[in-house]
């Protein structure tokens, strides 16, 4: 009977990339470039693929680290100007 494992999905908003784990993720043993792509294939000390990295998850234009970053600036301009 195959083994049954379920699928994690982690996104990370800061890097920009979507991590798909289809096996124990701290079984990871090396990092391979996709063909044709900048993903990600992980896989384990037997070679086998566990893992996937989808690089530039978010388009451009809803990236939410560019929207966290433009309210940064706003937070810290108001803070500057409440402690002059």
């Amino acid at each position: 009977m195959a083994e049954k494992n379920k699928i994690k999905i982690y996104i990370d908003p800061y890097g920009n990339t979507l991590n798909f784990w289809w096996a124990d993720p701290k079984k990871s043993f090396i990092s391979e470039e996709a063909k044709d792509s900048f993903d990600v294939i992980v896989k384990d000390k037997k070679g086998v693929p566990i893992g996937f990295e989808k690089i530039g998850f978010f388009p451009k234009e809803i990236d939410p680290m560019a929207y966290i970053k433009n309210q940064m600036k706003f937070l810290l301009e108001s803070n500057k100007q409440l402690v002059e």
